[in-house]
């Protein structure tokens, strides 16, 4: 089959469009970002979207010429920067139904999630679940698929969240540990997927996707720990309005386009119980989810998978305290020590008329990377930048004050270990 998937590139889309590329079908890759999943996604063919602006059917009528079947991953957990959940799971939704009627398209697979209704109170699931009434209305062969959470090796998001604190030494602070969920593995979803493409399979069904067991996110993080091979996990109840300042500022910085898991429909969301029936899948399709547990023992933890768990909290770290030794370097001689900066500039041999620039140039340009470093905005390039501006620095040191080499304090030799750590938070940087 010659298969559509919509969000190809996404933590789920991309596992499926894995799935069904080793099953033997022509896969096709939907997303925004097609020239960065060219590069990491090379084996299958990729094609331009966005719900946000692909909003007539008209939109979406080439891409589907001779497309078997649809399945939509796109996803977004709220509104901000580029994303805007009525766009993403109702508008662009719509536009892309209408025109697989008009191609022609045999079947549409839709991916919501469990717990996805009015009831929740978020316009996550507001619009979630009435992207899947009119998946349910549309003269199409659809599935709607409600997957409950969804845990893999490869880790986005709120999994990787998962990760980090199954990662961190000694105490693990938890808000709404005693949440609990039926979690289903990747592996188990992407057979899941592949089977109801399948000629035979039933179509017109909305199924809740769920695994076996019900487990609470404090059991899920202890399991996750285990695997890495961390010890048994120690845990902190901390109560939701004590966090509620991380939430706020997740907000932020996701309004600034900045995706984190930590947002208030995160926060929101866990405080339901998600819970669901596997028995329909087998039901319908003879397929058994499998305990989680069994599936992470079934492929124990490499060293990169505890790198990973232990670099969320680390990167995390490091990029903290490289953004405020850049915004002080700015902030200090700008707000405090003007006449300093300008007996070193005239040390150094500078013209006089040329201190202003010099300083303002210096002090704003440390401010500007520090702040667009903390706020993780183009962290790569200002990490780059960093080394670059500082490899200068270094540079003109040395031609006009060579004597500061030999500064008891070294002065001159301590802004390497920041170059080290700029190359090292860059490296790290990767949101999937």
């Amino acid at each position: 089959m010659r298969i559509l998937v919509t969000g190809g590139y996404g933590f789920i889309g991309a596992a499926i469009c894995a799935r069904l590329f080793a099953q033997g079908h022509e896969v096709i890759g939907c997303g925004r970002r097609t020239g960065w999943a060219r590069r990491r996604f090379p084996a299958w063919r990729w094609v331009s979207c966005d719900f946000n602006q692909d909003t007539k059917p008209q939109d979406w009528l080439d891409r589907l010429q001779d497309i078997d079947a649809v399945v939509n991953c796109v996803g977004v957990l709220q509104d901000g920067g580029r994303d805007n959940t009525q766009n993403a799971h109702v508008t662009g939704l719509q536009a892309l139904l209408t025109a697989c009627e008009m191609a022609g398209v045999d079947k549409f697979i839709h991916l919501s999630a469990i717990g996805a209704n009015a009831a929740a109170g978020t316009k996550y699931a507001k619009s979630k679940h009435e992207g899947a009434s009119l998946v349910s209305r549309s003269k199409l062969e659809w599935v709607v698929l409600e997957p409950s959470l969804v845990l893999d090796r490869n880790v986005y998001g709120g999994s990787a969240l998962i990760r980090t604190l199954a990662g961190l030494p000694g105490l693990i602070p938890l808000v709404y540990g005693k949440t609990k969920f039926q979690p289903v593995y990747m592996g188990d979803l992407t057979q899941i997927v592949g089977r109801f493409l399948c000629e035979d399979a039933p179509v017109q069904v909305q199924v809740e996707i769920a695994g076996p067991e019900t487990l609470t996110l404090q059991q899920i993080i202890d399991i996750i720990r285990r695997w890495l091979g961390f010890g048994v996990a120690r845990f902190v109840n901390v109560p939701g309005w004590l966090v509620a300042p991380v939430f706020g500022l997740g907000d932020a910085l996701g309004f600034m386009g900045i995706r984190n898991a930590l947002r208030s429909t995160a926060k929101k969301q866990m405080q339901f119980d998600v819970g669901g029936d596997p028995g329909q899948v087998e039901k319908l399709l003879g397929y058994k989810s499998r305990p989680i547990e069994a599936c992470f023992q079934s492929q124990p933890a490499t060293l990169g998978d505890r790198m990973q768990a232990r670099s969320g909290l680390i990167s995390l770290f490091a990029r903290i305290v490289l953004s405020l030794y850049w915004l002080l370097s700015g902030l200090i001689p700008l707000l405090f020590s003007k006449q300093g900066s300008f007996a070193l500039l005239a040390g150094a041999g500078f013209p006089q008329n040329s201190y202003w620039a010099i300083w303002l140039f210096g002090a704003l340009t440390d401010i500007l990377l520090g702040g667009m470093l903390l706020f993780g905005v183009y962290v790569r390039r200002v990490c780059a930048a960093m080394i670059l501006l500082t490899i200068g620095y270094v540079g003109i040191i040395s031609y006009t004050m060579p004597t500061l080499w030999l500064d008891p304090l070294a002065s001159v030799l301590k802004v390497f270990p920041m170059m080290a750590l700029a190359a090292l938070i860059a490296a790290l940087e990767g949101e999937r």
